[in-house]
């Protein structure tokens, strides 16, 4: 994580100016960004979501990361099936402890960085496990979790 890092989020930092820096790198390289990946951010949320599905194909170099997350008020839950194609790198860092009571628990920050070549979504969960995912392109379906 480059903004939303592991020591700013246990330190009860300084939010607003952590915001405020990454909306400004974001709005700065939004065109070299896939369209669907910046909807997903500006029109939903991924905070507060939990993992209930990964898988890798690598025959196609894709990945499929499914959450069980809420809508961007936080009020209404939402399951988000995110596709990651022309994938490059996909790295798990899972909690380092000896013993974790829960799995990767929440995810709590996401970010998006543009690359020369492509684009990294990296994420921070409760437990402080990592992902970090390197790709070409994305898509996204959310869908309503009737109660």
């Amino acid at each position: 994580m480059k903004y939303f890092t592991r020591e700013w989020w246990h330190s009860n930092g300084e939010a607003s100016s952590v915001f405020k820096r990454y909306d400004e790198y974001l709005a700065s390289v939004s065109a070299s960004l896939p369209k669907n990946l910046l909807q997903l951010y500006s029109d939903y949320t991924l905070h507060d979501a939990e993992v209930k599905k990964v898988a890798c194909f690598f025959d196609t170099r894709s990945v499929r990361i499914e959450l069980r997350g809420w809508d961007a008020a936080l009020q209404n839950p939402i399951y988000y099936k995110l596709q990651f194609a022309g994938v490059k790198e996909f790295e798990q860092v899972l909690p380092q402890e000896e013993y974790v009571e829960s799995e990767l628990g929440d995810l709590g920050y996401w970010e998006i960085e543009a690359l020369t070549e492509g684009t990294e979504v990296r994420m921070l969960f409760v437990s402080d496990a990592e992902f970090r995912i390197v790709f070409e392109d994305f898509t996204f379906e959310h869908e309503p979790i009737s109660a």
